[in-house]
């Protein structure tokens, strides 16, 4: 068994999953949780619910303020909206040994990091504003993700798990080092299919293509995947979405292996669910705008690539979520 300590900041569904499974299956794993969820771990630990089998796991629970052991690899699995107000809190958990792995959707602050590009020094000020988050989480400790297990926080530390085990890694420079290697060979030892890609890039990309166009339409419509696949006149609108988007991911450099009209096929065939934003609007969060939306946005203005449908959308959607104080 790897002598490393696994910590989780964020133990929703997501990150409650990837702590209960390490656990589970033998590892060293913290959570650093808040509030309510804080009182919840303590005491009862992380309970996964599934089909196939449910999982009941005990990491050590801690408080951000506390004193916390030496981490080897940090999960950050909270809403991108989240990060810049946290960062700095985590700051002083994060030494020379440890590595930070993000879990979040959208364009992640470090993108530009460890490319070889006319903008390898720009900072995406739609998820980075005056570059907090890389001050706190320097760029050079992330690995990347792209995470793609369903799941659903019932209550604090109880978790549904529907369906999918992979969680794509990729270092930023796209190397295969000791790092990444031993992450991938714990999360598959823990149950989760963990393939380390050479171009993260390119996963985040495909995922974003998704996210981007429906997202921010389910808002808007109040429609599952399905019902906005189905309909002509939505189908069109995430179709020029995904098109403007594909174009910007081109012109940095990302690779596209499948159609836009796989891709939203692939949407459809997901059925009813609806979207992790409406899913937000329904609850009253705060929203993934700026990860998800404006990030875009700001990437076509940076490439010179027109986003005519995107800003439209924007729009609108910004106002109806900023009339709820949810932006």
């Amino acid at each position: 068994m790897i002598n490393k300590h696994f910590c989780i900041f964020g133990a929703g569904a997501i990150g409650g999953l990837i702590a209960a499974k390490l656990k589970y299956h033998g590892y060293n794993v913290s959570c650093i949780a808040r509030g309510n969820s804080y009182e919840k771990l303590l005491v009862n630990g992380i309970k996964i619910l599934s089909s196939s089998e449910t999982i009941q796991s005990k990491p050590v629970v801690y408080k951000i303020n506390e004193k916390i052991p030496q981490i080897d690899y940090l999960f950050i699995t909270v809403k991108a909206n989240s990060l810049p107000s946290i960062a700095e809190d985590l700051k002083k958990h994060i030494s020379k040994k440890t590595t930070i792995i993000t879990g979040m959707n959208g364009i992640p602050h470090w993108y530009f990091s460890g490319l070889n590009s006319e903008f390898k020094k720009t900072v995406i000020e739609a998820v980075d504003p005056e570059g907090i988050i890389s001050n706190s989480l320097p760029p050079e400790k992330i690995i990347g993700s792209v995470i793609y297990p369903a799941a659903k926080l019932l209550e604090p530390g109880v978790i549904e798990h529907s369906s999918g085990n992979k969680i794509t890694l990729g270092e930023p420079n796209g190397l295969k080092s000791e790092r990444i290697n031993i992450l991938s060979e714990s999360l598959n030892k823990s149950g989760f299919r963990a393939p380390v890609k050479t171009n993260i890039r390119d996963e985040i990309w495909i995922k974003l293509l998704g996210n981007v166009a429906f997202n921010p339409l389910s808002v808007l419509t109040g429609g599952t995947l399905k019902e906005m696949c189905k309909n002509t006149e939505t189908r069109s609108i995430v179709e020029e979405i995904m098109i403007e988007t594909k174009s910007i991911g081109e012109k940095l450099g990302a690779n596209f292996p499948i159609s836009i009209e796989k891709r939203i096929n692939g949407a459809e065939a997901v059925g009813d669910h609806k979207t992790s934003m409406l899913q937000d609007f329904e609850t009253n969060k705060k929203t993934e705008f700026n990860a998800i939306v404006s990030a875009v946005q700001e990437l076509g203005q940076l490439t010179n690539t027109p986003t005519k449908t995107l800003d439209l959308v924007a729009k609108i959607l910004k106002l109806k979520i900023n009339l709820l104080n949810l932006y």
